[in-house]
């Protein structure tokens, strides 16, 4: 077992942080006044919103709310993308004593009403056209409806706007009441129910209080201090997701600047625009933007294409502690420095979770002059678990425990963690509950790891989604998933094994590639359909495969493949934080997965 030593330079600061949210938000912006704290992009500009307006928007609807009939314990939503407004509504619930209840904006019907159902949600609160499309059929569900950039609107619902304006009014009759509502709130009183994404079954609400959060913000303060006066922070996961909701927090309590994405597939134009010094990303977006790096390379004319190649090989095998060489300043000076100011130019903490990074592109990224820190955590531990930092960074690891953290390695590998982060439990369903936390307040994670012999982390697979085949052998599937989207045409893989005669793979275009692709070879006019059955991606593919399944134990190479006919979306086949959502794939591709396996049995080594 390995504990976080608390003690070191941050260690005051951190002690300093109140007990609860909505305490912690009016300390830093009480303290650390600016005119931009908060930005938003909107139709292709910045808005501004200054700690002043969010504050006093953020008391105004916390008595709005109030005068709305919320009561300590009572649970609203918010269904919205990630804005100053997602804020000021959350931070505004907590401050009265309810629990905030995050909706992905992009959830389904059925996922909406469960959840709505699952904590009893009275009080919806929607920003956005989009969110209202999906709420609108469903109103009859909660008491009252708060609606924020939405047209027309039914009566029975209420405008934002009319809400802080009933927060005016309680001000009025009585001014101290907001600071005696954010005093009544205790750390150990339930701050917000999130439901985890249902990658492996359906969603569960994961009870966490404010002692659990604050308790992240601490550690985060200790492991990644921020200087307000010189430090920009962009956000582009979505704040419904607690990773991005804790690490926004902490921004927050340290007064860094806040840049809001208007959508994450704008991500590299937004570094551009907003030159950030920190900022969060899951795995699939820095795979994407490494493609975008490539497939400039492969652009460009024949000498610079040549030097780029070389560069980005060199990127990617490097040993990053070896003594810098010659050709490392070279690289630098004539590609590494352009890569870094396409990404803004000055990155110098890039924090990633929510799933494994290739180390491939870990070392990538550090050879190119951009600092990395890979974490580990789940929902259930609010989320942070063990992390990599400034101080303490090791590549090919997630990190040593998080302050406050303690973690340990239990039967069968499995990691298991201990501390005021861990959940109260699952909302409603003691059993799931009593199967994830064990009477010690040790949660279960369901991942297998070691510890090195430095005491940072290392990830070996998860329990949950090892897979057997009908011949009794065991396979994991992340890393052969991993090793597919090498190829550029696959942008998500799905392994199919349990219970099967042996593996196979579900593969989701990259449809981009696929039109590039298919404009080199002369056959633009081809259908993407036709294509993928041709002999250009066959040949490809043939080679991906002979290359990867030679790595592999006999039982673990992947026999045959079927492309499907449209990329994985999120809300469908992928959650907000773009891992596979497998029971659902299962599910919508059950006749291409038979197909797939009666021609496998028909032909052996096929791998159309």
């Amino acid at each position: 077992m390995y504990a976080f030593d608390n003690e070191g330079p941050m260690a005051s600061q951190a002690l300093t942080i109140q007990e609860t949210l909505p305490e912690v938000a009016h300390q830093a912006l009480d303290r650390a006044a600016n005119s931009a704290a908060f930005n938003v992009r909107e139709a292709g500009y910045w808005r501004k919103v200054s700690t002043e307006s969010f504050c006093q928007d953020v008391r105004r609807l916390c008595l709005g709310l109030v005068d709305l009939g919320l009561k300590p314990g009572d649970a609203v939503g918010i269904l919205a993308p990630s804005s100053p407004s997602w804020l000021i509504a959350d931070l505004a619930i907590m401050g009265a004593g309810g629990i905030s209840v995050p909706l992905f904006p992009n959830l389904s019907s059925e996922h909406l009403l469960f959840e709505s159902a699952n904590v009893q949600i009275k009080i919806l609160i929607v920003i956005g056209e989009e969110q209202w499309r999906l709420a609108r059929p469903h109103l009859h569900q909660y008491q009252v409806v708060i609606a924020k950039d939405v047209p027309q609107l039914p009566e029975s619902a209420i405008r934002w706007h009319s809400a802080l304006e009933r927060g005016d009014e309680c001000s009025q009759k009585d001014p101290g009441l907001h600071a005696r509502l954010r005093a009544r709130v205790k750390a150990d009183d339930i701050a917000t129910v999130i439901h985890t994404s249902g990658s492996t079954g359906s969603p569960k609400g994961v009870v966490l209080t404010h002692r659990s959060l604050v308790s992240q913000v601490r550690g985060a303060a200790l492991c990644f201090p921020l200087d307000m006066a010189k430090d920009r922070a962009l956000s582009c996961l979505p704040l419904a997701h607690i990773f991005e909701r804790t690490t926004v927090y902490t921004y927050i309590s340290q007064g860094t600047a806040i840049w809001f994405a208007d959508d994450i597939k704008n991500v590299g134009i937004l570094m551009r625009e907003v030159s950030p010094t920190v900022m969060t990303m899951v795995p699939r977006l820095i795979e994407k933007l490494y493609a975008r790096i490539l497939k400039q390379v492969e652009a460009a004319a024949v000498g610079s294409r040549q030097l780029g190649r070389w560069a980005v090989d060199k990127a990617l095998h490097d040993d990053p502690l070896t003594s810098r060489r010659w050709s490392t300043s070279l690289a630098d000076v004539m590609v590494y420095r352009r890569l870094r100011g396409a990404l803004g130019g000055q990155l110098r903490c890039l924090i990633v979770g929510g799933a494994a990074l290739m180390p491939d592109l870990a070392r990538f990224l550090v050879n190119v002059g951009i600092p990395v820190f890979t974490g580990y955590g789940l929902t259930e531990a609010s989320p942070v678990i063990t992390t990599n930092c400034p101080s303490a960074n090791k590549l090919g690891t997630v990190g040593r425990p998080f302050p406050g953290v303690e973690v340990r390695i239990g039967p069968a590998d499995e990691i298991l963690a201990r501390g005021e982060n861990i959940m109260r439990g699952y909302h409603g369903d003691p059993a799931a509950t009593g199967l994830a936390v064990d009477a010690d307040g040790w949660l279960h994670t369901g991942d297998c790891g070691r510890f090195d012999e430095d005491g940072y982390l290392v990830i070996s697979g998860r329990i949950k989604e090892m897979v057997k085949t009908s011949n009794g052998k065991y396979v994991s599937p992340l890393p052969i998933e991993q090793a597919l989207t090498a190829s550029r045409l696959v942008d998500q893989a799905m392994v199919i094994a349990e219970g099967r005669r042996h593996v196979a793979a579900l593969l989701f275009p990259d449809l981009d590639y696929l039109r590039q692709f298919k404009e080199r070879e002369g056959l633009a006019g081809q259908s993407d359909e036709e294509f993928i059955r041709g002999p250009q991606v066959k040949r490809e593919m043939a080679a991906l495969l002979a290359g990867m399944n030679a790595k592999l134990d006999r039982w673990e190479q992947v026999r045959t493949y079927r492309f499907t006919p449209a990329p994985a979306a999120i809300g469908d086949e992928l959650t907000p934080t773009m891992k596979l959502r497998r029971f659902a794939i299962l599910e919508k591709y059950q006749e291409l997965i038979a197909e797939m396996y009666q021609v496998a049995e028909e032909e052996p080594n096929t791998s159309v």
